[in-house]
């Protein structure tokens, strides 16, 4: 199955009124206008949150749709000092890039703790499939199949460097930076980088992994905590290698070229 499972926060196996939906095209996690903009038509969005992949759960490809019911944020408080009161910011700047969100706690007025959090959803290839599907829904002729992939390797990467990156100013701060994303997306990571050192998380360590599954539950996709892991900064440059060992042995190489010798060209000298 590869087709897209909601948009607009709707799952498409749900009667609604699909022509109302797409015309408003509201997000219900931002409680605005869907800010995921189709690449040849800025003034248009295309609303896919979450999209089926071969036999896998619901992937989450549009990083807003983490952000159901606040629980992230709610599930990284514990990782903070006790307050009385406790505050998400979005989008604050700190060496290395933008922090998608700060949670802050707060005591009488006063800020006496804070993380840094960021999200990352999965990036999909051949795009153009998702919006045809999005236009079969309008047409009442949705189907089982469309033509998209997911950029794994890309995904993870882009969001290893970032926090490598971005972690290195927590870290000297004595503060976290917390990574949000999908069990998925971190299984991809655990088999192809270095990934051993991590353990079950601990308050010491600067950088933080909530992982979450995202489950049918009483009618609607939820976001479920499954898992939580941590390291310090050089564990994230760890991580940056290859989980695979690049060397091999001239004996396998020798196999594969035999492997391969019947559609060998033969050289005219």
């Amino acid at each position: 199955m590869k087709k897209p499972l909601e948009f607009y926060g709707i799952q498409v196996s749900k009667p609604t009124d699909w022509a109302k939906v797409l015309r408003f095209e509201l997000c219900p996690f931002l409680n605005k206008k869907c800010v995921k903009q189709r690449k040849s038509n800025p003034q248009q969005t295309i609303g896919a949150c979450t999209i089926g992949f071969k036999d896998d759960l619901p992937l989450i490809i549009c990083p807003h749709r983490f952000l159901q019911h606040n629980k992230i944020f709610v599930d990284s408080v514990p990782l903070l000092a006790k307050g009385e009161k406790y505050f998400v910011l979005p989008e604050i700047s700190m060496p290395g890039g933008n922090i998608d969100y700060f949670v802050i706690s707060e005591v009488k007025g006063d800020i006496i703790d804070y993380l840094g959090l960021e999200i990352q959803g999965l990036d999909t290839t051949g795009s153009g499939g998702i919006w045809a599907a999005r236009e079969d829904l309008k047409k009442g002729e949705f189907g089982d199949n469309y033509s998209y992939g997911i950029n794994w390797k890309m995904s993870a990467k882009t969001i290893l460097i970032q926090m490598h990156h971005k972690g290195q100013a927590f870290e000297s701060l004595g503060k976290k930076l917390v990574l949000v994303t999908q069990k998925s997306f971190f299984d991809y990571m655990t088999r192809e980088f270095r990934t051993r050192h991590l353990h079950e998380a601990v308050g010491e360590d600067a950088i933080q992994f909530q992982i979450y599954d995202c489950i049918q539950l009483e009618g609607c996709f939820e976001l479920v905590l499954t898992t939580r892991k941590s390291t310090d900064v050089i564990g994230m440059e760890e991580m940056l290698k290859l989980g695979r060992e690049p060397t091999i042995s001239e004996e396998e190489v020798v196999r594969r070229i035999k492997a391969k010798m019947g559609s060998a060209i033969k050289l005219q000298l």
